[in-house]
């Protein structure tokens, strides 16, 4: 992999967990938090759109399917270290926020983690 690729996966990364972030900023208090089933589809909405963005950008790259683990850990870490940080000081950078949704936020991320790193085991299509 080079560097120009690591840079692509680290930046599409932190672009992906931004914009997770604002979305949650925007429509988590009021209205992703007004009924479990819609924060469950948001989370998992949201879940499916970063890993969407991680895996084009391994198909960009042209990163074969057995080596994306590396990429993976490049992808995630400015949104996990970006994210923990915001864990932290919630109530910091999101004063309108209840107490309670710092929970929400850090599951709302984890989902999307765990999303982006089980597609890293994905199969190949078999060809008939």
């Amino acid at each position: 992999m080079s560097k120009l690729d690591g840079l692509a996966f680290g930046g599409t990364g932190l672009a992906a967990w931004s914009a997770a972030t604002l979305f949650y900023a925007a429509f988590g208090g009021g209205l992703l938090e007004s009924a479990f089933w819609f924060y469950a589809l948001n989370a998992f909405a949201a879940a499916a759109t970063v890993t969407f963005a991680f895996q084009a950008v391994a198909r960009l790259t042209h990163t074969p399917r057995r080596r994306r683990l590396f990429p993976m850990i490049l992808f995630s870490t400015p949104g996990l270290v970006a994210g923990a940080l915001v864990v932290s000081r919630y109530a910091e950078v999101m004063p309108t926020g209840d107490p309670v949704s710092v929970g929400r936020y850090g599951a709302f991320l984890a989902v999307t983690y765990v999303a982006v790193a089980a597609s890293i085991f994905e199969r190949a299509p078999h060809k008939v």
